[in-house]
């Protein structure tokens, strides 16, 4: 495959996964928890010794022609995204090829047909989405009776309260004692302590920074008006060197076609990919993309994760994700596998907070870019005037709040005046100093001490 060395997750990871249970057990392992930052060769990691345990274990033989070829399943890798299944089933397919195992990517939003039938022919490695895995087996087309492997990719996300009951439910047909693996780049501590819980003394094997974005990008952000991204983004394209390998991440499915629709009308040839679009599309926006004709691809978080194109040089989120360990694992799509990539986040007054959680988690060092001096050429009409108007309006409150402060600080001028003025025409008395007072007044000689205070008139 054109590896020299393993990277240092696979070379930490590798030799514990291949190492003996504590029964002795040549062919079982223990639980493992890998942390690396995104694009430092986690599929192979665990890939790597998946492969060499199931070549030295023979599957459940039994017997001729009653023989069941679902016996055959000892490996379960679970993934949060169809376009990760694929990936990560074509990764381990490269490194099998030439030997005797099997293995079948499973995920929603197709047929379920070919899926069944391709596991009727028997396979080693079942790589799945959680939902199609739950699917499968309730309709008795795939079991884990004879699983030794589970696998849980992208953990943090399969773990969370989203795919944490799939998951459990999926673990509860494996049988008890099974190896359980779980690889992610960003682990925060409430997912961590579920973690525990679920596995049995696992080791943690953590390489990097934890949860940081990966060592070789560089990264800028922009402060600029929500209404003023689109045009700036035309602009930053317009200057921007790069040809193709540029990835633009939105908040939702609906901002994915308000941006790909503004960079086609600019002709720049773009692709789409978000839930909604089904898979035979993803699949061709996402093929499309990788070999070079398009420029520009528009994803939601779908594509946020795994996605693996080494030609991608530059990530733009055009939205601060809401998640900060989603932000890790957009811009780990840059330069990933190694290589230069850089990111911009756009980040509007009403995301500020977001970017702050960003910094606070994944310290990033990066620099400030500012709003492109031409981005007005890049408005239409209608928009100018909706951003003038906007102006117009933050100005008018900014001056009625200048304008009340003023008053206000004239209002307590007066009053303080008014204050001094009264206290300067108020009758004052002369006050004869009272003996036993303290003073600097010195009491005369023969006065006896303590004798008390003389009342006046007295």
């Amino acid at each position: 495959m054109g590896f020299k060395s393993p990277t240092p997750i696979q070379a930490d990871f590798i030799p514990v996964a291949l190492a003996p249970a504590e029964d002795g057990d040549q062919f079982r392992s223990r639980d493992l928890v890998g942390l690396a930052p995104t694009g430092t060769g986690k599929t192979l990691a665990y890939g790597i010794p998946l492969a060499d345990l199931l070549l030295r274990h023979k599957p459940v033989e039994t017997g001729g022609r009653r023989r069941d070829p679902r016996a055959r399943l000892r490996a379960l890798v679970l993934v949060p995204t169809r376009e990760l299944s694929q990936q990560v089933a074509e990764e381990i397919r490269n490194l099998t090829r030439g030997s005797l195992l099997k293995v079948a990517a499973v995920y929603g939003k197709v047929a379920l047909p070919p899926q069944v039938e391709a596991l009727k022919k028997g396979v080693d490695i079942v790589v799945a989405t959680p939902g199609r895995a739950r699917e499968l087996i309730e309709a008795d087309a795939m079991t884990l009776a004879h699983l030794m492997y589970f696998v849980c990719d992208e953990a943090d996300r399969m773990l969370d309260m989203g795919f944490l009951p799939q998951v459990d439910w999926v673990l509860s047909r494996a049988p008890e004692g099974r190896a359980k693996w779980l690889l992610s780049a960003t682990l925060p501590k409430q997912v961590e302590d579920l973690v525990h819980k679920k596995l049995d003394k696992p080791k943690k094997i953590a390489v990097g920074t934890r949860n940081a974005a990966a060592e070789h990008l560089a990264h800028k952000r922009m402060l600029v008006d929500e209404e003023l991204k689109t045009p700036a983004l035309l602009s930053l394209l317009a200057k921007e060197e790069l040809r193709r390998g540029i990835v633009i991440y939105c908040a939702s499915r609906r901002r994915t076609g308000w941006v790909a629709g503004a960079l086609r009308k600019h002709e720049i040839s773009t692709a789409v990919v978000h839930g909604d679009r089904s898979q035979l599309q993803r699949e061709k926006a996402l093929e499309s993309f990788a070999h070079g004709r398009c420029r520009v691809l528009v994803a939601t978080d779908v594509a946020a994760r795994g996605l693996h194109v080494p030609g991608i040089k530059l990530v733009v989120n055009y939205d601060v994700p809401v998640s900060p360990e989603e932000w890790i694992h957009r811009v780990g799509r840059a330069g990933h596998g190694g290589g230069e990539g850089s990111s911009i986040t756009f980040v509007s007054r009403e995301e500020r907070m977001r970017w702050e959680a960003v910094v606070s988690l994944s310290q990033p060092e990066w620099e400030a870019a500012e709003v492109p001096d031409d981005v007005a050429s890049f408005m239409r009409d209608r928009d100018k005037a909706l951003h003038q108007r906007a102006k117009d309006e933050e100005a008018a409150i900014i001056a009625a709040l200048e304008a009340k402060e003023r008053a206000e600080k004239e209002k307590a001028k007066r009053l303080k005046e008014t204050a001094r003025k009264r206290k300067m025409k108020a009758i004052r008395y002369d006050s004869k100093q009272l003996r036993g007072t303290k003073s600097n007044t010195p009491i005369e000689k023969g006065t006896k001490r303590g004798t008390g205070v003389k009342k006046l008139g007295n």
